[in-house]
């Protein structure tokens, strides 16, 4: 495929994009700074780049819809200790992150959209120098008061998306010891 109708034809998707709403209910909240010592906090982060970010991106633990993302935010998500796979969507593509998370732990996710098409989910070492920009970023998350039943469509795709992860047929960013704050 050329590179210049690429980059047009991903401009044009990005802009059709815009507004689109996305599946959550998403409130605003003040940013935690520690993780309840009987949970794992887990930052999912999605910068705003111009490129895509009127996409809403979907936030899956497992088969469990998390919330819906914006550019410029930060999904706060209080996630029991242990195994997890932790999945986003947008623009018919899936990223996925997995790993043992550890009681009182924080781990950051970032939500990436590569030049060359697709998804990925970051997993951010607690070394990284962003983090600290990371928290001031507006911080939002589901607002269940107000949700709406998710689509079973949107449930079985997720499952089908976890098994792929589960049978090694789609790739995951591992989490890992490093990776917690």
């Amino acid at each position: 495929m050329n590179p210049i109708f690429r980059v047009i034809s991903i401009f044009f998707v990005s802009i059709s994009l815009i507004g689109c709403a996305g599946l959550g209910s998403m409130k605003e909240v003040e940013f935690q700074t520690t993780s309840s010592p009987d949970k794992s906090t887990v930052n999912i982060v999605r910068r705003a780049v111009f490129l895509g970010d009127g996409a809403k991106v979907e936030v899956w633990d497992g088969d469990k819809f998390i919330g819906t993302l914006s550019a410029s935010n930060l999904l706060q998500y209080q996630a029991e200790p242990g195994e997890h796979t932790f999945m986003v969507y947008v623009q018919g593509s899936w990223g996925a992150a997995k790993g043992q998370l550890k009681p009182g732990k924080t781990y950051y996710l970032k939500f990436n959209m590569p030049w060359g098409g697709g998804v990925h989910l970051g997993v951010a070492e607690s070394t990284d120098s962003r983090i600290p920009e990371w928290n001031t970023m507006t911080t939002v998350t589901i607002d269940n008061a107000s949700q709406k039943d998710i689509p079973e469509k949107y449930i079985l795709e997720a499952r089908e998306i976890l098994q792929r992860v589960e049978d090694g047929s789609k790739d995951a960013t591992p989490i890992t010891d490093k990776n917690a704050l």
